[in-house]
């Protein structure tokens, strides 16, 4: 194996979280890093770059400034080199666009050299006390792992069977079909299964004609209505270094109860989205007449899917009358997220891993996984910690603290400075927080 490039870091998988720890780690000469991924370019949900699709964090919290805004990678750095800063000084954005976020990671990726597109990782090893990686274009050797390859799309089971040409996960719905057309439900009825963000910008596009003039949406929510995100600016709070650090100790009941209380502050719709979407149906309701083209249907759980003729057939459970319905339609796009499962390249080192009964990771508070391997050899993951970390991990708000967080404990040192900011709101005890700050 002597003949192998070998490195201190290979990270499995090159999305916005990789992609941050590969930024920051640029240009530290001790830290000798490689990442790999399946795609043949930089891409960031291609699927769902939606016109008007807007993200719901400041542009500041991009892959490096909020640990070194000196860093060339910046966001703003990205406007000097596109030559449109004082374009977007001028159009006084509190937010962006899904497409230019996208098109500001393809630029950070453009500028970073040991990035290895179009080269998916079959197997990982571990041998003579370093990981060994088998990709597509050959082996390579490492002393630590950082896995960011990503969840996998969740369709409810019963609806699994059904997902094909007319039966879809939002991801794909932006992509152009085998033979290059563009996606049409010109004169289809169409159910769209999700009431968050996904769901949203799905029927926003349809009520622009992003895909046609449909015969008929229903807009189909479990939620007990089109709930707005939750931008106010102490739930902002949940998202800052403080509240993580004290987070990750509370006792496993606790954080699922906040979890699930917090679901708004990362997982509603923007205001200004709801917005755009009552205005267009006002108009097409009041002003053109368009009356029952488009249907909203909150609080309605989907229970069953059949197929129908050459559509299907709906079987809902409406929340507050607790009677069934039932829907005809000719297409579906499932808006409903997506799950974790273990990526099939772990299968060698599989039985090393101490997942938890939910066959998650473990991870102590520095996103290092748990396993039974070589204290010198770590394993790192990220947008894997929902459970000990809490919202603030899959989101894209605290990304580069996470990655400064990951390379100082792979470094031993305090590379980057994350000494905290002054707390505005008191979460707790200081020692809870010491007393959880090595431990699994």
């Amino acid at each position: 194996m002597d003949d192998m490039q070998h490195f201190t870091l290979f990270g499995v998988g090159i999305g916005p979280f990789n992609l941050s720890i590969a930024a920051l780690a640029r240009d530290i000469g001790e830290l000798n890093a490689g990442f790999a991924d399946a795609h043949s370019s930089m891409t960031w949900h291609p699927g769902l770059l939606l016109n008007d699709a807007r993200m719901q964090t400041s542009p500041l919290k991009d892959m490096v400034t909020a640990v070194e805004p000196t860093n060339p990678l910046s966001f703003l750095s990205y406007l000097v080199s596109k030559r449109k800063i004082y374009a977007f000084m001028a159009a006084q954005m509190q937010t962006i666009s899904r497409l230019e976020f996208a098109d500001y990671l393809a630029w950070v990726a453009s500028n970073i050299d040991n990035l290895m597109f179009d080269n998916p990782v079959e197997a990982i090893e571990f041998s003579d006390n370093k990981f060994v990686i088998h990709t597509n274009k050959g082996i390579f050797t490492s002393e630590h792992l950082c896995l960011g390859t990503g969840k996998r799309t969740h369709v409810p089971e019963f609806a699994r069977p059904f997902i094909g040409e007319h039966c879809i996960h939002a991801s794909t719905i932006g992509r152009e079909d085998h033979d290059g057309k563009q996606r049409s439900y010109e004169g289809k009825t169409l159910a769209i299964i999700g009431g968050g963000q996904t769901g949203a910008d799905v029927f926003l596009n349809l009520l622009q004609g992003q895909w046609g003039k449909p015969k008929k949406v229903i807009w189909i929510s479990r939620r007990p209505n089109f709930q707005a995100l939750d931008e106010g600016v102490f739930s902002d709070q949940y998202f800052t270094p403080n509240y993580g650090e004290l987070f990750y100790g509370l006792d496993k009941e606790v954080k699922q109860r906040e979890i699930s209380q917090q679901k708004l502050t990362s997982d509603g719709i923007t205001s200004v989205c709801l917005k755009d979407i009552y205005q267009h149906l006002y108009h097409e309701t009041f002003i053109q007449g368009n009356v029952g083209k488009w249907v909203l249907q909150p609080h309605r759980t989907l229970t069953g899917l059949a197929k129908q003729g050459s559509g299907y057939c709906l079987t809902l459970v409406n929340g507050l009358t607790e009677k069934t319905e039932q829907c005809q339609v000719d297409e579906l796009v499932f808006c409903t997220g997506y799950e974790s499962s273990l990526p099939a390249y772990l299968g060698p080192i599989k039985d090393k891993l101490a997942l938890d009964e939910k066959g998650d990771f473990q991870l102590n508070k520095a996103f290092r996984v748990k396993w039974n391997g070589p204290e010198t050899n770590h394993i790192y993951a990220v947008n894997a910690g929902l459970n000990s970390h809490g919202i603030l991990e899959p989101q894209l708000s605290l990304s580069a603290w996470r990655s400064a967080t990951i390379i100082n404990d792979l470094l031993g040192k305090s590379h980057f400075d994350l000494t905290q900011e002054v707390k505005l709101i008191d979460w707790g005890h200081k020692e809870l927080q010491q007393e959880t700050a090595s431990s699994y």
